[in-house]
């Protein structure tokens, strides 16, 4: 007995298997551009800033300076049109920032906290 299959059976899977085969082309492509490397280094950018305005270069100074030389690494290879590349170290020197900013602000809620302990033991006795 001969088994076929109908056109509607094969049109399914294979719509299926090129509209994700032109999503991951497009995604691919599109993490390497021009327009997603600008995006990356500005909010790296933005990242650095908001990390220095938390003390960060007090606080976690080393943290703050792997951020800043990814940074200046992904302006390298966005200049040599290494747009990926720059992506990528843009997106590594925002997780470095963000990473010192909160370590900052860790450093900073520990400071506060010492001293409230100091503060109450200064307190006088009760009568």
């Amino acid at each position: 007995m001969e088994h076929k299959t109908s056109n509607r059976q094969l049109f399914f899977p294979l719509f299926f298997m090129g509209a994700l085969a032109m999503l991951l082309t497009v995604g691919c492509a599109s993490s390497g551009s021009l327009s997603t490397a600008t995006m990356k280094i500005s909010e790296s950018k933005k990242a650095i800033s908001v990390a220095r305005e938390s003390n960060a270069s007090t606080n976690t100074p080393v943290d703050l300076r792997t951020a800043e030389d990814k940074l200046s690494q992904a302006n390298l290879a966005f200049t040599d049109a290494e747009y990926l590349r720059a992506t990528r170290l843009a997106e590594k020197a925002t997780v470095d920032a963000d990473c010192a900013r909160i370590e900052a602000k860790a450093e900073k809620a520990k400071r506060d906290a010492e001293q409230m302990r100091q503060n109450i033991r200064n307190l006088p006795p009760r009568p």
